[in-house]
Formats: C-alpha cells, sequence, structure tokens
C-alpha cells in the first residue's frame, strides 16, 4: 500500500504539469486574438464590398469579364484590332458626324455654283433655239417703251386725221352708202368698218384703248364711243343714269381734259361729260 500510494502522487505530477504548461500558451493565444480585434474597424455605408446575389450576379460577372478584358487588352494591344479596330471615343464620333455634314454641305453649295453658271447660257439659248428669236437691242426697247407710254395716253384730232393704239391706225372713212364710218385702217389698203355713224363727225378722239367720236345729227349732238380690244360694237356715252348723253343745237369743237370730254356747241355753251 506505501508503494501504491507514492506511486499515485507520481503518476499525478505528471498531469498537473500538462495543464500547466497549455494553460501559459491558450492565454498568449487569447491576448494575440484580443490584440488583432484591435485593429478591425466598422466599414461605413458606401465603402463596402457590394454583395454578390441572384439579382445582380449577372451584372457583377459582367463588369468582371469586362474589367479582366480592358487588363488583356492592355497587355496585348495587338488583339484589339484583330476585334473591330481601335476603340472610338465619344469625341471622336462628333468629329466624324461633323466632317460628314461639311462635306455635305460643300457639295451643294458647288452643285449650287454649277447650276448657277450654267443657267444664263440656257436662259440666253433658249429663246433663238424654240421660238427662233433674239435678245431686243437698245432701239427695240426703247420703241416699246414709247409705244406703252403712247398706248397710255390720250390723243384727239379732226374728221381728216388719224389716231393710233398698239401701232394700229384709226380713223373716220365715208363709206360707200355716203355716211361716215370709224374704221381700222388697213396696212394693205383695205379699211375695216368698225362702226357706222348716225350723224356728222366733228372730230376722233382717243382716250387709252376708247375711241370717242363727237357727232351732229337732226339738230343735237351725242358721243359715240368704241372700246379697242372689247369685242363689241359701238355704243353712245351714256350719264350715270344710264340715259344716251346729248345737248341742243350744233357741235362745233370739243376738248378732252382728262376723265372728261368737253362740248362747245354754236352758242358758246360748253357741256362736260364725264367718261368715267
Amino acid at each position: 500500500m506505501a508503494d501504491g500510494q507514492r506511486r499515485r502522487p507520481a503518476h499525478g505530477a505528471p498531469q498537473a504539469s500538462a495543464r500547466g504548461a497549455r494553460g501559459p500558451r491558450a492565454a498568449g493565444a487569447r491576448q494575440r486574438l484580443a490584440s488583432d480585434s484591435d485593429r478591425i474597424s466598422t466599414i461605413r455605408a458606401g465603402q463596402g464590398a457590394r454583395v454578390t446575389t441572384r439579382s445582380n450576379a449577372a451584372e457583377a460577372a459582367g463588369r468582371a469579364r469586362h474589367n479582366a478584358e480592358e487588363r488583356y487588352y492592355e497587355r496585348h494591344p495587338e488583339a484589339r484590332s484583330a476585334h473591330g479596330g481601335p476603340r472610338r471615343s465619344r469625341k471622336n464620333v462628333v468629329l466624324l458626324v461633323l466632317a460628314a455634314l461639311a462635306a455635305m454641305i460643300l457639295v451643294f453649295f458647288l452643285g449650287r455654283c454649277a447650276a448657277a453658271v450654267l443657267s444664263p447660257a440656257s436662259e440666253e439659248t433658249a429663246p433663238q433655239q424654240g421660238h427662233g428669236q433674239t435678245a431686243l437691242t437698245d432701239a427695240e426697247r426703247e420703241y416699246q417703251e414709247q409705244q406703252t407710254e403712247h398706248d397710255a395716253g390720250s390723243e384727239q384730232t379732226g374728221v381728216d386725221g388719224t389716231v393710233s393704239y398698239e401701232g394700229v391706225t384709226y380713223a373716220l372713212r365715208q363709206l360707200d352708202d355716203g355716211g361716215m364710218g370709224l374704221v381700222r385702217v388697213g396696212s394693205g389698203g383695205a379699211d375695216e368698218v368698225l362702226a357706222e355713224l348716225g350723224g356728222t363727225p366733228i372730230a376722233l378722239v382717243r382716250r387709252a384703248e376708247t375711241l370717242l367720236v363727237p357727232e351732229n345729227r337732226d339738230g343735237a349732238w351725242d358721243v359715240v364711243c368704241y372700246v379697242i380690244g372689247g369685242h363689241g360694237s359701238a355704243t353712245y356715252v351714256a350719264g350715270q343714269d344710264g340715259s344716251m348723253v346729248q345737248g341742243a343745237g350744233e357741235a362745233t369743237s370739243v376738248e378732252l381734259s382728262g376723265a372728261t370730254l368737253r362740248v362747245t356747241d354754236a352758242s358758246g355753251s360748253v357741256t362736260e361729260v364725264a367718261l368715267e
């Protein structure tokens, strides 16, 4: 028994020493963990990494693939040209669009200039080719201007005189039956009778395109009116009430003043006939 009692303390001593040996090492480990925890800080909002979930897994994979491709092309530039050419920035695209617009504008103005150069020649040759006419000379243009001014004015003459309008001559002629008539003088000598007069004319007056013939008839006078190009027969000048203008006695002279025809009779009385 004495030997057994001596062995137990000897057997128990190593166990106590083993526990004592593990105790310091565990304490040191706990101290190191505590010191490491001192270096851990809290991540604030916006500073942490984004957690990949099912909803954003595809987006995260796309970003990772794009970053990997960029890193690869940076190390191997020759590979980029084989896959669609060099990268085009937004600035380069804008410059290309502006260059295209400038080219289109330039082509447009060049076309306009070419048309302007060619059109005058075509306009000058068109009358010659289409109608056999040439441009008017200065003398011809001046004659046309004088003719236009003449036709817009007025003139008067006696029984034996003539008036003209647009190059055509008008006169008073005795007809085959002995009466008097207003005629258009023909270039070949054959006159065209425009109106047969019922009385004896005392003058021939033209106001623009209107021919006026004051005449005496049956102890009174009236005024015959004919419009050139009016496609109608001769009529008598009428007053505002629509009745024919006439005066008693014998008319001896007339005078045209603007839109008024003044008729003087044998007694010296003057009658103003409004033509408008």
